[in-house]
């Protein structure tokens, strides 16, 4: 009987083994739990660096890298100061260090037309003060872009007593991006959307010393898969 007993313990701790084993191996790892991140890509980098003026030139869309139908009004221009400020300030905003804008015909028309600003300032705190100054306060017609852009972002649908219009805002550590598409293709939030995401990526390759070749178009396609 005693080695029935003994025998019968022995088969009981190798059961109770084998179970805890099991019970391991089943619980997911932290590589393949639900938790995991969509891309491992690294998460873009703010603007942080003193970018020079041809810098914040060479990060504007230019002929065949903006919207479909839009080409530039003139040339690329280095933006005043006050221009980085709300739409009725007459000097630059505390901490403004440099900027660039550009405007765009829609199909050789200037009737309805996009426009692109670039501001570069001292301290992430003044491009963030800067900001909140440009956006306004029409909260009601503020709208989240789908896929965020930068560190703060919105959109605002028909600011004012416009119709088709829509602004976006961005701010990236110490660098804000503005557009501004008023009529033409302004009913569709995604243009400017996609201004405001190729431009930060370009000021991002600056940034790390590659060239500028990201695109609005592709930005947009990208966006409706």
């Amino acid at each position: 009987m005693s080695r029935v007993r003994a025998a019968l313990a022995t088969a009981l701790v190798g059961l109770t083994t084998l179970t805890a084993c099991s019970s391991s191996s089943d619980k997911p790892d932290s590589a393949s739990s639900g938790n995991k991140p969509a891309s491992s890509s690294p998460a873009p980098k703010p603007i942080a660096k003193e970018l020079s003026q041809a810098h914040l030139t060479q990060a504007l869309l230019g002929d065949g890298e903006t919207l479909p139908g839009y080409t530039l009004h003139g040339g690329k221009s280095t933006t005043e100061g006050q221009y980085c400020s709300k739409t009725d300030a007459d000097s630059a905003p505390k901490g403004w260090v440099r900027g660039s804008d550009a405007d765009y015909e829609y199909n050789g028309s200037t009737i309805n037309m996009a426009s692109l600003h670039i501001c570069l300032f001292d301290t992430a705190e003044d491009a963030h003060s800067a900001y909140v100054s440009w956006k306004g306060h029409e909260t009601n017609k503020e709208q989240k872009p789908k896929q965020p852009v930068g560190d703060e972002n919105t959109l605002v649908i028909n600011p004012g007593a416009s119709d088709d219009s829509v602004y976006g805002y961005l701010r990236s550590g110490r660098v804000n991006v503005r557009v501004k598409i008023d009529g033409a293709t302004g009913g569709d939030p995604s243009g400017a959307q996609a201004m405001l995401s190729a431009t930060l990526k370009r000021l991002q390759q600056l940034q790390d010393g590659k060239p500028a070749t990201v695109t609005a178009a592709d930005e947009q396609a990208g966006a409706r898969q």
